[in-house]
């Protein structure tokens, strides 16, 4: 009779200093991997896997047993799409080409957040292996959405804590059963998850400015302040009239 082996739990879709929306250092990841007892980290850095090779490496020296695939988040036609278990970047951007670049690479197909930033989620979440059916940052309705898609194709979900700060990292956990490699564990071994905290609008906001100081973009700068003046005066606001009644 075969020993049963426990799953193994980890974060899926999440961001370092290496993204151009993140400050979040690699050490950050290892600490959280060890407080957690993780077994593996997809690290999705926007449009480069350097961030996932800099945890790589790190966690060959620190953390021996922490899994970490090559993987990045990359902006295609069709909207974002991770692209994980890669052997190195992934040049085309034209989703099909994108498409056959990763499985020429052998690597895994997801789809993040498919009702954000994706004109047609139907036709991405078809050529994708897994789709992102809980996302931290995402409202409810389009996570429900995003559940229903994965559904009507058949495709396994999973969920995505799509951080960018310290903090976020455990927004939410993944456990899959332990199928020996971490591809063929998250490809079929049935997910689960716990969501501990969705993304606060702060955090949201603090993430589009540092993407504008990073990419040097005044304008998005002076939208994310202004949304966030116009949040904190509304906050004021609600308090003066409740504290009236």
């Amino acid at each position: 009779m075969p020993i049963a082996r426990r799953g193994l739990r980890g974060i899926i879709h999440c961001h370092s200093q290496y993204s151009y929306d993140s400050l979040t250092g690699i050490s950050a990841y290892l600490k959280v991997a060890q407080q957690q007892s993780l077994d593996f980290i997809v690290l999705t850095d926007h449009d480069t896997v350097a961030g996932s090779e800099a945890l790589k490496a790190a966690a060959a020296l620190r953390l021996p047993h922490l899994r970490v695939p090559i993987a990045a988040e990359y902006y295609t036609d069709e909207g974002d799409v991770i692209a994980a278990f890669i052997e190195g970047e992934v040049r085309a951007r034209k989703f099909t080409d994108f498409v056959t670049e990763v499985r020429e690479q052998n690597g895994l197909l997801l789809l993040p957040h498919p009702y954000v930033g994706h004109q047609a989620p139907e036709k991405v979440a078809a050529a994708c292996d897994l789709v992102e059916v809980f996302n931290c940052r995402t409202g409810e309705s389009k996570n429900s959405r995003a559940d229903e898609l994965a559904r009507s194709l058949g495709k396994r979900g999973y969920a995505g804590a799509d951080a960018h700060f310290a903090r976020s990292i455990c927004s939410a956990i993944v456990e899959v059963e332990n199928r020996g490699s971490l591809r063929s564990s998250i490809l079929d071994g049935a997910p689960s998850w716990k969501a501990l905290r969705a993304t606060s609008r702060w955090e949201f906001g603090a993430s589009q400015l540092i993407k504008a100081w990073k990419r040097r973009d005044a304008a998005l700068a002076f939208r994310m302040l202004t949304r966030a003046g116009q949040q904190m005066f509304n906050v004021a606001r609600k308090s003066r009239v409740t504290a009236r009644t």
